[in-house]
């Protein structure tokens, strides 16, 4: 009985590495369940983890349905207290957060700035002025969406000044930008590759926007997916269209032996 439990407990761990480093939350009642276990102590060792909260690497909100009004401050902090290893967060459309608890979320959890990568929080409707200070505890971001936001001259000027690893942006459809901006860009972010600008009506010098293009290797894509995009995972698995059915499996076996061990289990991300 023994060698039995143990074999199952090492399944438990194998599965729930693969599950919490980008667990994919559908429904805000996930998130829920998501958000009140991060902060729970693992059940058994494993590696140097002591948390829930230290294994996810992405956060990734941009399948979860009724995140533009139901997913707010009180949900989100957790994860963010909890969550110490964050490289990728994806917010697109999380606009029931204020500017004032968007920006509570990055200052009184300083370790998101200091692994944070990739940044998505296109379609919300955060201050300017809350986007530059939140972007000036990220220095190590390189990747930026703030497509459809309030983003306008000084969030640019911001990001030449404090972002020196950006290697990609978009800012599609944001009016307040000027040429202002796209000439701080131009003068400091000399490794970006990957710019998109698409009506942003405020750009008026297009010969300015050609020159930085081609001066620092800048391209102007329809689809930021055009260029090579980040990619910051634990596994070396690659997805496929097996991916889906492979974590159901998982899940349901994950399930069944933390109910059978009275283990908190991690039924939040089952696909249906």
């Amino acid at each position: 009985m023994a060698a039995y439990f143990e074999t199952r407990k090492q399944t438990w761990q194998l599965a729930v590495l693969r599950l919490w480093d980008r667990p994919v939350l559908r429904t805000i009642e996930q998130f829920e369940r998501f958000s009140s276990t991060v902060g729970t102590a693992l059940p058994f060792e494993l590696r140097n983890y002591q948390h829930y909260g230290d294994l996810p690497r992405e956060l990734d909100l941009s399948m979860l349905a009724r995140r533009w009004d139901k997913l707010g401050y009180d949900l989100l902090a957790p994860v963010f207290k909890h969550c110490l290893r964050m490289y990728d967060i994806d917010m697109n459309l999380c606009q029931a957060l204020h500017s004032d608890q968007f920006e509570r979320l990055f200052a009184d959890n300083p370790h998101i700035g200091k692994s944070l990568g990739y940044l998505n929080i296109s379609e919300t409707f955060f201050s300017a002025t809350s986007i530059v200070s939140v972007l000036n505890m990220l220095p190590e971001l390189r990747y930026l969406l703030v497509s459809e936001t309030e983003t306008d001259d000084s969030v640019l000027e911001t990001i030449s000044q404090s972002l020196p690893n950006l290697i990609s942006l978009q800012i599609g459809r944001c009016e307040l930008v000027s040429d202002v901006g796209i000439k701080a860009l131009a003068d400091g972010c000399p490794d970006l590759k990957c710019f998109t600008a698409k009506e942003c009506w405020g750009i008026l010098d297009t010969e300015l926007v050609d020159k930085i293009n081609a001066g620092n290797g800048w391209e102007d894509l329809d689809d930021p997916q055009d260029y090579d995009s980040h990619d910051h995972s634990n596994s070396e698995d690659n997805e496929d269209e097996g991916e889906d059915d492979a974590n159901d499996f998982i899940l349901e076996y994950l399930e069944e032996f933390s109910m059978a061990s009275n283990l908190p289990g991690f039924h939040v991300q089952r696909n249906r």
